[in-house]
């Protein structure tokens, strides 16, 4: 498991009460049941835990879990995020 998809998956469990087992690199947002607003907050979670600079519209309710995880990681190698990890 990488660091970002664990990041996201701390994210999940800290932050909205999922379990680990609950959640799979294949998930969408829609599939462990994270509404819109939940969707915001995540991405709000997101940019403020990584660094990556995630647009709403970047993390949709399609998008995996493993989808998110590789932007982070792409994003630290490239150097994009905004803020340390």
């Amino acid at each position: 498991m990488s660091k970002a998809y664990t990041e996201v998956v701390d994210i999940l469990v800290d932050k909205f009460q999922f379990t680990e087992d609950e959640l799979s690199p294949g998930a969408t947002l829609e599939d462990v049941d994270l509404d819109s607003l939940g969707r915001v907050e995540f991405v709000l979670t997101l940019r403020d835990r990584t660094g990556v600079p995630f647009s709403e519209d970047e993390v949709t309710l399609d998008t995996t879990l493993g989808e998110i995880a590789t932007a982070i990681e792409t994003s630290w190698d490239t150097g994009t995020a905004v803020a340390s990890r």
